[in-house]
């Protein structure tokens, strides 16, 4: 089975993290004794990870549309594939009232958000970078790369809180019996579940606890085990790296907009030779979608809301051009009303690439 294209620095993490994951069985067999001998206090440092990981297979990408659907066939394999691949994904609530007993809050959204997925990633991201304690705060500053002596409002902890708690609390079981036979590697993702092409746990395995952050008592978790959907994702090299430093929004809504235009530039960078226009194109529309915008808002509203968004999205795209993650953008419109995104690389202009046919 094929694999995508990688750039050079993801060829590096990906080898790296390979090799980290390799490590992880003989951490997991010493957590159960060190937990019964661990103090009810721990003291940790805020130093936040080099780089960010985000899973991209097809199952991650599906979270938020899997959430409360049974059992769902996911078809796996390529655009170009010649195969058909399927693996079975069931995600559900282990417990929504332990949910609601830990966090005192309502149940009645019971989605699994795309800033859940953000948060499930900046956990992965901790774990792979040797963390095992971490705290809300740990985790917002490294969603948003602000860097250790950043302030994380009560806010935007509790919004955290909430995501770690629902990924502790959130069940999945993945049946990967057929595509393990196109990706043999798949069988080495660790434990008796992988012997057998399948797993099932809860989205992240933690112990809440108290943590000492400079001198403070904080509330913070142990990481107990890896978590086997970022391993999975890992064995099929379906994993995106960034520098810590590209992140740069500290507000809930745009986190997610940040995330999804990370994911498309990464996704373009892979396939830099490929010079349709439409190859480097982000659509507006699904911008929105992303953003949910509620449709009972007034036109007006929604209008003042979409304007703002692009006014954060042309920051945090001018940012990263002098970071060089790009090399340029394009708001291009059609009868006045600005549809999509024509992004460029270092060295290239909008005048190399071809109209789409």
């Amino acid at each position: 089975m094929d694999h995508p294209t990688y750039t050079d620095d993801e060829e590096l993490d990906l080898i790296r993290l390979a090799e980290i994951d390799k490590l992880m069985s003989d951490f997991e067999d010493q957590v159960a004794e060190t937990v019964k001998l661990e103090p009810e206090v721990v003291s940790i440092s805020s130093e936040l990870p080099a780089k960010v990981y985000k899973s991209n297979d097809k199952i991650s990408n599906s979270l938020p549309d899997l959430m409360g659907q049974g059992p769902q066939d996911l078809r796996i394999e390529g655009r170009d594939s010649p195969y058909e691949i399927t693996t079975r994904v069931t995600l559900s609530w282990e417990s929504l009232q332990s949910i609601s007993k830990d966090l005192q809050m309502l149940t009645e959204d019971q989605r699994f958000s795309l800033f859940d997925r953000s948060v499930f990633d900046a956990v992965c991201s901790l774990f792979y970078s040797g963390t095992v304690y971490f705290t809300a705060s740990t985790v917002f500053k490294t969603m948003t790369g602000k860097g250790p002596e950043a302030k994380v409002t009560e806010s935007q902890k509790k919004a955290v809180t909430e995501s770690i708690e629902k990924c502790r609390y959130c069940n999945i079981t993945v049946d990967f019996s057929q595509e393990s036979t196109y990706y043999p590697e798949l069988k080495n993702i660790g434990g008796d579940q992988a012997a057998s092409a399948s797993f099932s746990e809860n989205l992240l395995n933690l112990r809440r606890m108290t943590i000492v952050v400079n001198g403070k008592k904080v509330e913070g978790w142990k990481i107990l085990s890896k978590p086997m959907l970022f391993a999975y994702s890992l064995s099929k090299k379906q994993i995106m790296s960034f520098s810590s430093h590209l992140p740069v929004s500290k507000k809930e809504d745009i986190i997610v907009i940040q995330d999804y235009l990370l994911r498309r530039i990464q996704q373009m960078r892979r396939r830099k030779q490929l010079t349709k226009r439409s190859d480097r194109i982000i659509l507006m529309d699904t911008i929105y979608k992303v953003a949910d915008i509620p449709k009972e808002f007034s036109l007006k509203v929604r209008q003042n809301k979409k304007r703002r968004l692009r006014d954060t999205i042309t920051e945090i795209l001018k940012y990263w051009e002098e970071m060089e993650f790009i090399g340029g953008f394009e708001f291009l419109t059609q009868n006045r009303e600005i549809q999509k995104i024509l992004i460029l690389f270092p060295g290239e202009n909008a005048e190399d690439f071809k109209d789409p046919t």
